[in-house]
Parts: structure tokens; C-alpha cells; sequence
């Protein structure tokens, strides 16, 4: 499932062990940007960041700290999406005034889809997203919502 694999979970059981793979990935390397430009411009230093996600009925949720070095802060947020899951591509994004909007589709084992909107201020970020994990005929709800703040101008 899309949802399991991006969030690296282990177990089926209503207690998860995720690593902060997504969470750093998705939160950080994309929710702490500049509102105006495709350019991400990620702005660099330590980042605080809290994730919630529903996969089915079940939640899991993910907090803690990310240090954005100067590579991130050069990657656009397609880029930045794009380097979540190896078999997870942009398929759709548009960046409006509202924020930038996006479809993530993963195909290959776990499939699913992701659409979602990501709304930026200087130093603040919130990101929403909702979708489905499994296969077309057989799958699951997912829901992610997310924020993050800059914290400090260094690591």
C-alpha cells in the first residue's frame, strides 16, 4: 500500500514503527518553502514538523526536528516530492496563489494516489493531503495533515 510503504510501516496492528523518512521527506523537503516561486527555496536551518495520518480507520502520527542543508534548499517541489518514494511521481502539480497544488501517484507495489495542497508562509508550512492505497479495485482511504516551522536560521 502506498501509504504503508511511504510511511515505512512495519506493522499491521494499530501501534505502527515508522521511520522519519516521510515525515522529513514529505513535511520538511517540501512544506518549508517560499509561497511565489516553482523554486521551492526551502529555507535552510531547523525545522520542527508534526504529521497526522488516518490510513483506513487506524491513525499514526510522526513529530521532531529536521536540519535543511543547502541541497534541499535548491530542489523545486516537484523535485522534492518526487524523492519521497522511488516508485512515487508528480503526476499533476500547479503552483496558485493558494499554495501549490499536487497528484502523487505510486505504482509498482504499494500502489495509490495522493492529491493534496501545500500552504506556505515564511517561515511556516501546512500541508493536506488525501487519497487511496492499495490497488483500484481493492483499497484504502488515507489522509495526511501536516505542519512545520522554522524553529532556528541554523542547525
Amino acid at each position: 500500500m502506498i501509504a504503508r510503504e511511504a510511511l515505512h510501516i512495519t506493522s499491521e496492528k494499530d501501534t505502527f514503527e515508522m521511520s522519519s523518512r516521510f515525515p522529513v521527506a514529505l513535511v520538511l523537503s517540501i512544506a518549508l518553502a517560499t509561497p511565489a516561486l516553482a523554486q521551492s527555496n526551502v529555507a535552510e536551518g531547523l525545522w520542527s514538523y508534526q504529521a497526522r495520518y488516518m490510513i483506513g480507520p487506524i491513525p499514526a502520527g510522526d513529530r521532531g526536528q529536521y536540519c535543511v542543508g543547502p541541497d534541499m534548499s535548491q530542489s523545486s517541489f516537484d523535485q522534492l516530492f518526487n524523492d519521497i518514494n522511488s516508485r512515487c511521481r508528480i503526476t499533476d502539480s500547479e503552483l496558485t496563489p493558494g499554495g501549490y497544488d499536487f497528484t502523487l501517484q505510486c505504482a509498482g507495489g504499494p500502489d495509490g494516489e495522493l492529491e493534496g495542497r501545500l500552504q506556505v508562509g515564511a517561515d511556516t508550512a501546512v500541508l493536506n493531503a488525501t487519497g487511496w492505497t492499495g490497488t483500484a479495485s481493492e483499497n484504502v482511504p488515507v489522509m495526511l495533515t501536516a505542519t512545520a516551522e522554522r524553529v532556528s536560521s541554523s542547525c
